[in-house]
């Protein structure tokens, strides 16, 4: 890097920049798109709006973007005719060169690629941003260690302090997966009373179905099933496809989460457990991906695709979601942060414990998400997936890279599983061969798109 440099982002980012840098390069000033800041000062330096960088530029000078937003600021200063320039985030520098443009790269350290992530970056020894990120996070946020027991001891004792006098102590959805239904366990193990929720789209596999079955006999928990209405769900599904977008899971993850904030309030409770953990997902890719509680989103996409009304599905915005959270003080903790979540033991444990059967890789437990996580992602958008798994277990020492490597090498799914599948969909969707495929050949979009181009548009037919 050269020794002149101009920090592009006057904000957390930018400030933590500033300090790190400060000893070893001469910083000429900021630059940000808060047009509230031209003109002002920070560390005596001016900060300028962003379209005057290019004419801050010299041969001697380099561009650090500063801040969460780097893909956007990145388009930009190519717009400028910059594509050379590096971005800071927590005190790693990545660098944009332009040499590297048009091959994938490939990360030296896990297996994440930027092949169809925009989001990718890497540093001068070829690791990347997200398992350096995740590196970081050990000890802040994975603790497989006594500081996760102590935690783990003062949450169960909040959780059981808090549901005195109350139906439940907590509440939490199980999906058939391992995460959730190893946590489920362990809660049993815990003596937490646990309202347990599970969303039947239509689409649950058969060793999901029984895994589930198993599982509550075992422990107990009382058992909830939302049946989301088949002819809206579907359609709604099948709108997602329509439009090409990447996340065609969303309507399936926004029913449950409104279902499970209706039974929060309805019971008082205030702790709702999630299986999320840092061990097997520390490394998802932020490319080609899009959130869940987005309702206008949602309300887009099916004004342009949609056949059936929504009426019968109940949905939560992100807004509503925080608002619940602040009125009814909903806290969302991880526990299996706390402990050493191994992959290997947990599915040997929940197999002595009640039998609970191998159903194959993440996310294979429902056949919609299978399709999603093995068939749509890498056909529509060459995104496997896989990468973000199998790197996570890299971080938290289950594997190792070249394990990876081989795993990776290995075919993505077993054909006559799939076709299965797809049939499987195509009849529950009520759409041809030739819908079908001609789906699967139609451009993609991004999420995004459907709420400036596209939101309030009439329904398609």
């Amino acid at each position: 890097m050269k020794n002149k440099v101009i920090l592009f982002g006057a904000g957390f980012y930018g400030r933590q920049a500033y300090e790190n840098l400060k000893e070893k390069y001469e910083i000429l000033g900021f630059a940000d798109n808060n047009p509230a800041l031209a003109g002002t000062c920070l560390f005596g330096l001016t900060i300028v709006s962003a379209d005057k960088i290019a004419d801050c530029m010299g041969q001697d000078v380099d561009v650090i973007v500063c801040a969460d937003a780097y893909e956007q600021m990145g388009r930009q200063l190519k717009n400028m005719g910059i594509t050379d320039y590096y971005v800071m985030l927590d005190g790693h520098l990545y660098h944009n060169d332009p040499m590297e443009t048009g091959r994938t790269r490939t990360c030296k350290r896990c297996v994440m690629n930027d092949s169809t992530d925009s989001m990718i970056l890497f540093d001068e020894k070829g690791q990347c941003n997200y398992c350096t990120k995740a590196y970081d996070d050990i000890g802040r946020r994975y603790f497989p260690d006594e500081e996760g027991a102590r935690r783990l001891e003062k949450l169960l004792k909040d959780i059981k302090e808090n549901g005195r006098g109350k139906k439940y102590d907590c509440i939490m959805g199980i999906s058939g997966g391992l995460d959730s239904s190893y946590l489920a366990y362990l809660g049993y193990r815990w003596g937490l009373r646990i309202l347990a929720v599970h969303i039947d789209d239509g689409f649950d596999t058969e060793i999901s179905r029984s895994n589930i079955q198993k599982l509550i006999a075992a422990t107990g928990f009382d058992y909830e099933v939302i049946q989301p209405d088949a002819v809206q769900f579907n359609d709604l599904a099948l709108a997602y496809m329509k439009a090409g977008v990447p996340n065609i899971a969303i309507p399936q993850d926004n029913v449950l989460f409104a279902f499970i904030y209706k039974r929060v309030r309805e019971y008082g409770i205030k702790y709702f457990l999630s299986g999320n953990n840092f061990s097997l997902e520390s490394i998802l890719q932020k490319g080609n991906t899009y959130g869940a509680m987005d309702v206008d989103n949602i309300m887009a996409i099916h004004n342009k695709f949609g056949k059936e009304p929504v009426d019968q599905l109940e949905f939560l915005s992100g807004e509503q979601m925080k608002a619940d959270k602040e009125e009814l003080g909903i806290e969302t903790p991880m526990p299996l942060d706390y402990i050493e979540y191994n992959r290997e033991r947990a599915f040997k444990e929940l197999k002595e414990f009640c039998g609970f059967e191998y159903y194959g890789r993440k996310h294979l437990e429902n056949i919609l998400t299978a399709f999603i996580q093995l068939y749509w992602f890498p056909r529509k958008f060459g995104v496997d997936k896989r990468t973000s798994h199998l790197s996570s277990m890299i971080v938290s020492g289950q594997m190792t890279r070249e394990e990876a490597l081989e795993e990776l090498r290995q075919p993505m799914y077993d054909e006559q599983m799939m076709d299965e599948y797809i049939e499987i969909i195509k009849k529950k969707l009520k759409i041809s061969d030739e819908e079908f495929e001609a789906i699967m050949k139609a451009p993609v979009h991004q999420h995004s798109e459907y709420i400036e181009v596209f939101g309030g548009g009439e329904s398609e037919e």
